[in-house]
């Protein structure tokens, strides 16, 4: 049979949803640690990130707060550390659901610490949606789009890779990747990156999927959504 693979972040949820739990994580513990009010933190990770301190939010919390930043180590940690709260973007367990009434097999193949990337696949309830589950960092040290996790997904799925659709919003890491390795390819367009030349199709809904895979393949998909 044959089988889509998805991408994990800003493809089957908002990446962003991930950051905001990890803040919350991580005002929680100032909080009780240094008694900064757990809003009062959240609201300060919120700004320096939506104000040009991305990537250097927990510098700035101290710097607000007059915490030594020696202790930036441990709210990484927290940050990292932490269970989040996600939920799948709207219309993902649609196409989910969709491909496994038509038969599809299914598969996640995402970049990333993979104790990290694990605690978000527990989060969005994806073990009892999702056939395979591939960490792409535990096959190469920089996962996608390197070909050895793709190779994997597909050892998993038992099928070559004309049987298998790569679905992601990366052009480089999904699409290029899935490419090079014979894997037909629907890239997601999201705002400000509307097309990709090397994709086989582009959709902007997630429940256009089904049906475009299932074209691209010369397969029937019932239920299409």
């Amino acid at each position: 049979m044959p089988a889509v693979i998805f991408d994990l972040d800003d493809t089957l949820y908002p990446q962003i949803q991930h950051v905001h739990s990890g803040f919350a994580a991580v005002a929680t513990y100032v909080d009780r640690r240094f008694n900064v009010p757990a809003k009062d933190a959240y609201a300060a990770l919120r700004f320096a990130s939506e104000t040009g301190a991305r990537g250097s939010e927990f510098q700035r919390l101290c710097q607000v707060y007059g915490l030594d930043e020696t202790i930036v180590v441990d709210l990484v940690r927290e940050y990292q550390a932490h269970r989040p709260q996600l939920w799948l973007t709207h219309g993902a367990l649609k196409a989910i659901t969709t491909f496994r009434e038509s038969g599809w097999q299914t598969a996640l193949l995402t970049n990333g610490d993979p104790a990290v990337q694990a605690e978000k696949v527990r989060a969005l309830r994806l073990p009892g949606l999702i056939d395979h589950v591939v960490y792409a960092n535990d096959h190469a040290p920089a996962g996608k789009p390197a070909p050895e996790p793709f190779v994997e997904v597909l050892r998993r799925l038992q099928l070559p890779a004309h049987e298998a659709v790569m679905v992601g919003d990366n052009p480089v890491n999904d699409i290029d990747g899935a490419r090079a390795v014979g894997i037909r390819t629907i890239f997601i367009a999201r705002p400000g990156r509307l097309h990709h030349d090397g994709a086989d199709a582009v959709v902007t809904l997630l429940t256009d999927v089904p049906r475009v895979a299932a074209a691209l393949l010369g397969r029937g998909m019932a239920h299409a959504a």
